[in-house]
């Protein structure tokens, strides 16, 4: 028989909890937070949010066969009949009762991850990029150790609770663990370091990601910071030289810290830039092999220097850090660039980047788009950045400085905050006597808006034309790739790297 994740004292010490039906042991090989992902010998929390308190789903749970649920104390205390008839009922279930279920979670993930002294544990976090550099580092990972030998974040699970249940993913056999940590709230990066305890951190960027909810640069570098504040005098940090909290975010580490970047010589580092191909990503060697990084734009490049920076100071050999980032593959929904067929039977190359939007990763991903030499025209479909608060409109109306250095030929913008960047267009007089023909607005994200984008898009699209989709995740312009496609009935075949 399998073993439990934690036993009875274990789980109990972990949460400071007391069993409610004075059961002495308990076996779970699973946890979840969402009652139609319990199944047989699963830990059930249920979380109190802003609009959901999980424990009304606590019967769901049972009758999904949870072998240990967690209740609340305060909820517990204001429906103690209902909690007691319940586990008396319901003996073969060990009910505990703790004074906060996120935070048992927490716990009880903590001393799980203290099960595995050995496991090599790495954080990586940041206000963009963390996502792609984390695949990176697992493709490293898996060439050096094995498929087998490694655990990592699956998707996004890199919240206060994403991070917890990807930790219990852990078997225990594996050599290094890679999990991100994401934050939308104050130390929310702190809880989930004390979880982890990585030996290794990495920091992508301080950018102006959830500005809205933490006011500015300076506070969102102090929470992104705590994800160093477990990393051991043998472990090490990284993070880019030239982010200008760079300092600040390695004052009292304890570990070694390494800067890395372009700028930072090829004696320090290793690596010797050798070219931007474009859309066809960067060349660049590492201890003399030259590695093809398939991923396009500088700052992915730059993501890839993080984790050479890591595999030298892990003394991974060089060929394998070749293999893992020459295989890596485009993160879903991040700077996925492709040959497409329109309706109009034009083949253009279609760039989407629809996961999420800040003015750092809106700036950079414009920037790219304008210094590709295409032969046609660039085409820039741009959706809201959320999240940013009372700094929204200042944002929205930069990005019109970025569309008007990139030289874009159309542009089509969407969402009530575009509206800024429009009329910020509108003033500086892009296009100027052309404007109203070439710059579009809709302030919302509805199917209707989309048809007509599309549709305006293969009136004017041309062989070789350069389409970027860019906006936050709930503006969901990935909607838009269908309509533009000629998926049916075309008139001829696709080259290599197309798709309809």
């Amino acid at each position: 028989m399998k073993e439990s994740l934690l036993n009875m004292n274990q789980l109990l010490s972990a949460v400071k909890g007391s069993a409610l039906n004075n059961k002495k042991e308990c076996f779970f090989v699973k946890v979840a937070t969402d009652s139609r992902e319990v199944k047989e010998n699963t830990l059930f929390v249920p979380l109190i949010g802003e609009v959901q308190n999980g424990h009304k789903y606590i019967p769901q749970a049972i009758e999904n066969k949870a072998s240990v649920i967690f209740i609340n104390q305060d909820e517990y205390e204001s429906n103690k009949s209902f909690y007691d008839q319940l586990a008396a009922k319901n003996t073969e279930i060990a009910f505990i009762i703790v004074n906060n279920t996120l935070h048992a979670l927490q716990d009880a993930a903590e001393a799980y991850v203290a099960r595995f002294p050995n496991l090599i544990k790495i954080s990586i976090t940041g206000s963009s990029g963390k996502t792609t550099t984390k695949e990176l580092v697992v493709s490293v990972m898996r060439e050096y150790f094995g498929e087998e030998n490694i655990a990592y974040t699956k998707g996004n699970f890199n919240s206060e609770t994403g991070l917890p249940l990807s930790v219990f993913q852990i078997k225990g056999n594996e050599k290094a663990g890679i999990f991100e940590m994401g934050m939308n709230r104050v130390n929310e990066i702190g809880e989930i370091s004390k979880v982890l305890k990585s030996k290794y951190g990495i920091i992508t960027n301080i950018g102006t990601a959830h500005i809205g909810i933490l006011g500015s640069k300076k506070n969102i570098a102090q929470e992104k910071r705590k994800s160093f504040d477990y990393v051991p005098s043998d472990g090490a940090v990284f993070l880019p030289a030239n982010d200008e909290f760079a300092d600040y975010c390695v004052e009292n580490v304890r570990g070694k810290v390494v800067r890395y970047g372009k700028d930072i010589p090829a004696s320090e580092s290793g690596v010797q830039f050798i070219e931007d191909k474009g859309l066809a990503g960067t060349v660049f060697s590492y201890e003399n092999q030259i590695i093809n990084f398939p991923l396009i734009g500088e700052y992915n490049y730059q993501n890839a220097l993080g984790v050479v920076a890591l595999a030298r100071e892990m003394n991974i050999p060089a060929q394998v850090v070749k293999a893992g980032l020459e295989k890596i593959k485009v993160v879903s929904g991040r700077m996925d660039s492709k040959k497409i067929s329109l309706k109009s039977g034009k083949t253009v190359m279609y760039i989407s980047d629809c996961y999420n939007a800040n003015p750092d990763s809106m700036g950079k991903v414009i920037d790219f788009c304008g210094n590709v030499n295409n032969e046609g025209k660039k085409i820039f479909v741009l959706g809201d950045m959320k999240e940013l608060g009372a700094d929204s409109k200042a944002a929205h109306e930069k990005i019109a400085e970025k569309i008007i250095s990139s030289k874009a030929d159309y542009v089509y913008l969407v969402g009530e905050e575009m509206e800024n960047c429009f009329k910020s267009l509108e003033a500086k007089k892009f296009a100027d006597k052309d404007f109203a023909r070439r710059v579009f607005y809709y302030s919302d994200n509805s199917d209707k808006n989309f048809e007509d984008i599309a549709k305006k898009i293969n009136q004017n699209s041309s062989e070789d034309d350069l389409i970027l989709v860019k906006g936050s995740h709930s503006m969901s312009l990935e909607k838009i790739e269908p309509l533009l496609k000629n998926c049916a009935g075309q008139n001829k075949n696709l080259g290599e790297g197309e798709t309809c």
